[in-house]
């Protein structure tokens, strides 16, 4: 048995800035929740992404020796495995059950790796997501059925849920444009940024360099907009993604 030797801190923002660098700069923008906010009615999430998509990080354990007293769960896979733990009387629990409606995606998302070396060298090529399995929420037990466990392993497509077996889907490769419904309009990074580009347009100054914002190129839009506020106005845009 062996604990991850990286935080669910460091994991949830490899994870989330991975995500959204991949369909950068169309992807809204991510929402964090404050500790108040996350214990609120609409919260029980660590990040929300287009209103409507949904992570709660978890942590794992790591599992590669047979136990007499686990065996029951080295039985299901016959291997290593990793294992999360679930408390259905917890409030945050229940919040995440009621953000479950029609047009909304919530999931686990856990790493299906331990060592910081393989964080780090997933980090560094975008991998870290294509690494990690997400649980959707609807396929877990309903709130005030007691501690439960998951077991998962990177070979299978689906874990197993304890104290009662259950099968539980894993997704392993996620293309979120197909999970936002059209009923809600997020702004954008690219949103943004024309906003922006039209605001400095109509400022009375002397630029230092010559920009296009071009709303037709938009990735050279974003990085002339955050050079623009950086260089002429000594205002730093934070959602720009390099």
């Amino acid at each position: 048995m062996q604990d991850c030797q990286f935080s669910e801190t460091q994991f949830s923002f490899c994870f989330t800035f991975e995500y959204i660098k991949q369909f950068f700069p169309f992807i809204p923008l991510p929402i964090f929740p404050n500790t108040v906010e996350e214990g609120r009615l609409g919260g029980g999430y660590d990040v929300q992404i287009k209103g409507n998509i949904f992570f709660q990080f978890k942590i794992p354990v790591y599992y590669d020796k047979v136990s007499n007293f686990w065996r029951r769960d080295w039985n299901v896979f016959s291997h290593e495995y990793y294992k999360i733990k679930l408390e259905t009387d917890e409030y945050q629990f229940k919040l995440l059950k009621d953000l479950q409606c029609p047009g909304n995606e919530v999931f686990y998302s856990t790493p299906e790796f331990h060592t910081q070396i393989d964080l780090g060298t997933y980090y560094s090529t975008d991998n870290i997501v294509s690494h990690s399995a997400l649980f959707p929420l609807d396929n877990f037990p309903p709130y005030l059925s007691g501690y439960h466990h998951l077991i998962y392993s990177p070979h299978h497509n689906w874990g197993q849920l304890f104290s009662e077996p259950k099968k539980i889907k894993k997704i392993k490769t996620i293309a979120p444009f197909e999970l936002f419904p059209n009923s809600k309009s997020e702004m954008t990074i690219y949103k943004q940024a024309i906003q922006l580009s039209q605001i400095i347009r109509s400022q009375d100054y002397e630029p230092s360099n010559r920009f296009e914002f071009n709303t037709n190129r938009p990735i050279q839009l974003v990085k002339e907009v955050y050079t623009s506020l950086l260089t002429d106005f000594n205002t730093h845009w934070y959602p720009v993604i390099s």
